[in-house]
């Protein structure tokens, strides 16, 4: 199982022990405990989500190119699609089969975006 998912069912766990209705205290050893769970959770979504998040800005200063013709966003497209392709190899090299697969699809994206962009940066 892997880390978020351990975290997700811990949270949610620590998070239903909270009385919101009738006790709550942002000071309680309940509250802190899901507190703390909740953010290392958000913190190794954070990491998880990298490739992503260089994927979607390369679609967002692609579509920005489209709508301006600034080439400085198709070079900045591509640059992030860089980025991607780097972490990527990075991840792959200590992913299980699950993530490997899940990287595998998000490479495939990248591919096609990166024919789309192409240009002689």
């Amino acid at each position: 199982m892997k880390c978020v998912e351990v975290l997700k069912e811990d949270f949610k766990e620590a998070l239903s022990q909270i009385d919101f209705e009738n006790a709550y205290d942002p000071y309680s050893r309940t509250f802190m405990k899901a507190l703390f769970i909740g953010q290392l959770l958000m913190a190794c979504e954070e990491l998880e989500d990298d490739v992503e998040e260089e994927l979607d800005g390369a679609r967002n200063y692609w579509e920005l190119y489209q709508q301006t013709n600034d080439v400085q966003y198709k070079e900045m497209a591509h640059d992030e699609l860089r980025h991607a392709g780097i972490l990527i190899k990075k991840h792959l090299v200590k992913a299980d089969e699950s993530e490997r697969e899940h990287l595998n699809r998000l490479e495939e994206e990248r591919q096609k975006m990166l024919k789309l962009v192409k240009t002689e940066v």
